[in-house]
């Protein structure tokens, strides 16, 4: 079997890939059986075996001969490309460079297409947003938990917790004062309703600087006098508003009252008793902490609650003096400037 040259009809060997005598390419290039078949048929049927035999044997001589020829001509070709590398046989530059190009532009194709596909990317969450989500759940859950089982703590919970629940309590009753007063310094004189705004807000503000001074005075209780070092004072804030958080739906109560405007004689006496059980909650929640504490000496709780009993006397009695003290001036600012008003 042969590969015969299209350009100048030489015979090479199967495994050829270019011509030993012209250097044509012949990777496309058929396998043929011509000189076998032309051989087979030429042969007369009529010659003796003889014969046969020795016409047969013809075309492996005229191989044989062929492969010599083949080899003498390849050595010949490698010298001469050593010799001058620019005759060398190789495929044409054209194909090459074509197939280069349209392998590029399919790429190109394909790369356009997959970005075509590409889904844009989502947008990403407000991070801020997201925390403040996840703040207010877990808030709710806390306020779940501390009204089902308001005496007891099974988990530990953010520690700003109960600096929520105080700020939700003080600015929902404060709103509720505030609207209710409203009607009442819309009808007084420009100076004297000044003076009632002054007032509430001095009162707001007292009423704030008392609530945290009531939790501190039994943190110091029961970390110093008791040893009791479980809890930071953020998180015995939180347990501390936990055990009273009722006076969070109370003040909310209150305030939703006052907007929707359904405080008369008979809801102001169920608003006024929803604050005074707020307000004792919040009180009693001390001492339930300080006996519940674990101490790690020897010091009676009992001592330990008449001490901070006597320092949260003390408390009142300077936050009261001063406070009340600049509330009584200011109203009773307010009422000679009435007095005043009804003179001229």
């Amino acid at each position: 079997m042969f590969k015969i040259c299209p350009n100048c009809g030489a015979h090479n060997l199967v495994t050829a890939n270019f011509c030993v005598k012209c250097g044509t390419n012949l990777a496309d290039v058929a396998v043929t059986q011509e000189q076998a078949d032309t051989a087979s048929h030429t042969a007369p049927a009529e010659k003796p075996a003889t014969s046969s035999a020795s016409q047969s044997a013809a075309p492996i001589s005229a191989a044989k001969e062929a492969v010599k020829d083949e080899t003498a001509n390849s050595t010949s070709t490698t010298q001469s490309a050593a010799a001058d590398p620019s005759q060398t046989p190789h495929k044409p530059a054209t194909s090459t460079a074509t197939a280069s190009t349209n392998t590029n532009t399919n790429s190109g194709a394909e790369n356009s297409q997959t970005v075509a596909q590409t889904p844009a990317a989502p947008k990403q969450p407000n991070p801020t947003v997201e925390a403040g989500k996840q703040y207010a759940g877990s808030y709710w859950r806390y306020l779940v938990d501390s009204i089902k089982h308001p005496a007891q703590i099974d988990q530990s919970y953010h520690p700003y917790f109960g600096f929520t629940s105080l700020a939700i309590t003080i600015i929902s009753l404060a709103l509720t004062i505030a609207l209710r007063v409203s009607s009442t310094l819309s009808s007084l004189p420009g100076g004297v309703a000044n003076i009632v705004l002054s007032t509430f807000i001095k009162l707001f503000v007292m009423v704030a600087i008392l609530a945290v001074a009531i939790i501190a005075i039994y943190y110091l209780a029961i970390r110093g006098i008791l040893g009791d070092r479980r809890r930071n004072f953020l998180e015995f804030t939180t347990a501390y508003a936990f055990h009273a958080n009722w006076m969070v739906f109370f003040s909310l109560f209150t305030l939703l009252m006052q907007i929707v405007g359904l405080i008369n004689v008979g809801s102001a006496m169920l608003l006024t008793f929803l604050v005074a059980l707020s307000l004792g909650l919040f009180l009693l929640a001390g001492p339930y902490m300080l006996f519940t504490a674990q101490p790690t000496n020897q010091f009676d709780k009992i001592y330990a609650y008449l001490i901070a009993s006597a320092l949260l006397f003390l408390v009142f009695m300077v936050v009261g003096m001063l406070g009340l003290s600049s509330i009584i001036s200011s109203l009773y600012q307010g009422i000679n400037d009435i007095g005043r008003s009804f003179n001229y």
